[in-house]
C-alpha cells in the first residue's frame, strides 16, 4: 500500500479550520492557519529536514500547494487574509478524503451540493477554542504548542517562500496611500515609522551575489518621504523577473509580502524592457505600490 500523502491531508485541513473560522467569525493569519493544519497532521522525519532558510520540507509543500487551491476557485487570497469560497466550503463538505479533495481539486471536478449537517471542519486545535469547548475536546486533540511554535517561526524565517503566482503588475502614480490624509501630513507622523525599510529578494541582475535576498543592502533601503508618509526607493532594474519582500527594521522578523500580508507570499515584479521602477511602501497598509 502506498503511503498517504500528508501534504494532502494538511493542505484539506488548512482549508477546513478556515471554513471554520469563517463560521465562527474569527479571523486568523495564514501563517497561523498553516501553523495549526502542521500541528493537527504534523510533520515525518523526511518532512521535518530543514531547507534552506531554516524552513521544514513539509511546510515548504504546504506553501506551494496553497497556491492550487487559489486556482481551483476555493481559495481567495487578499489583501486582508485569506477566505474559504461558497464553493471551497463544499469541497471541504464534500470530500471527506484528502486525496479525493485533493483529485477533485485539480481535476476541476464539480464539487457536489451536500446536506448542511455534513461535516463541515477538521477538528480545531484546544488554543482556538474557548475554555468549555477546550475541555470538551481535550480527550480528542492533543497538539503539542512546541510544533505550532516551530512552524511559525519558520514561515518568518523563510525569505523565499515559493507561493508567487499573483504577481505584481507596473501601476501609473496612485493617489495618495490610505496613509496619508488630503493635506499635508502632521508633523508627527513620522512618530509611527519604522526606523528603517528595506526591499530584499532576488535583485542579482544589478547587484550580482550581494542582491540576492539581502537584508542590509545599502542600495534597497528605502527612504522615507514625509510629504508622502511613504518609503521610496528607484531602481534601474534590467529586464527580468523579480521577486521580493519589505524588511522592516533590517530584519526577517518583521517582513511583508503580497498584498501587506506579514510573512506573506512574495511580490512579483515582471519587466519586459530595462526599466527605472519606483518602489513605495505604505507602512499604514503595509503594502508596496510600484510606478
Amino acid at each position: 500500500m502506498a503511503p498517504r500523502n500528508s501534504t494532502n491531508d494538511r493542505l484539506r485541513t488548512t482549508l477546513a479550520l478556515l471554513a471554520a473560522h469563517q463560521a465562527a467569525g474569527t479571523v486568523v493569519a495564514p501563517s497561523e492557519l498553516m501553523a495549526q493544519a502542521v500541528a493537527e497532521v504534523p510533520f515525518d522525519e523526511k518532512e521535518s529536514e530543514l531547507l534552506a532558510g531554516g524552513v521544514p520540507r513539509g511546510f515548504k509543500a504546504l506553501t506551494t500547494a496553497t497556491s492550487k487551491l487559489v486556482k481551483a476557485g476555493w481559495l481567495v487570497k487578499g489583501r486582508s487574509g485569506w477566505t474559504a469560497t461558497d464553493e471551497g466550503v463544499r469541497a471541504v463538505r464534500a470530500f471527506t478524503d484528502s486525496d479525493h479533495f485533493v483529485n477533485a481539486m485539480i481535476s476541476g471536478a464539480p464539487v457536489p451540493e451536500v446536506a448542511p449537517d455534513a461535516p463541515v471542519h477538521a477538528p480545531v486545535a484546544p488554543e482556538q477554542l474557548g475554555e468549555e469547548a477546550q475541555a470538551a475536546q481535550a480527550a480528542e486533540i492533543e497538539v503539542d504548542p512546541t510544533e505550532v511554535a516551530q512552524a511559525k517561526a519558520a514561515l518568518a524565517e523563510d525569505p523565499t517562500p515559493p507561493d508567487v503566482t499573483p504577481t505584481l503588475e507596473l501601476v501609473p502614480d496612485a493617489a495618495p496611500s490610505a496613509g496619508a490624509s488630503d493635506g499635508a501630513p502632521s508633523d508627527d507622523a513620522w512618530h509611527d515609522q519604522p526606523q528603517s525599510v528595506a526591499l530584499s529578494g532576488d535583485f542579482d541582475p544589478l547587484f550580482g551575489e550581494a542582491g540576492h535576498w539581502s537584508s542590509d543592502l545599502r542600495e534597497l533601503q528605502l527612504t522615507y518621504d514625509a510629504a508622502g508618509n511613504v518609503w521610496l526607493q528607484t531602481l534601474e532594474l534590467p529586464a527580468g523577473t523579480y521577486q521580493f519582500k519589505i524588511l522592516v527594521n533590517g530584519s526577517w522578523e518583521e517582513n511583508y509580502g503580497r498584498f501587506g500580508v506579514r510573512d506573506g507570499a512574495n511580490h512579483e515584479l515582471h519587466l519586459l524592457s530595462d526599466t527605472s521602477v519606483t518602489f513605495r511602501f505604505d507602512f499604514a497598509t503595509k503594502d508596496i505600490e510600484t510606478s
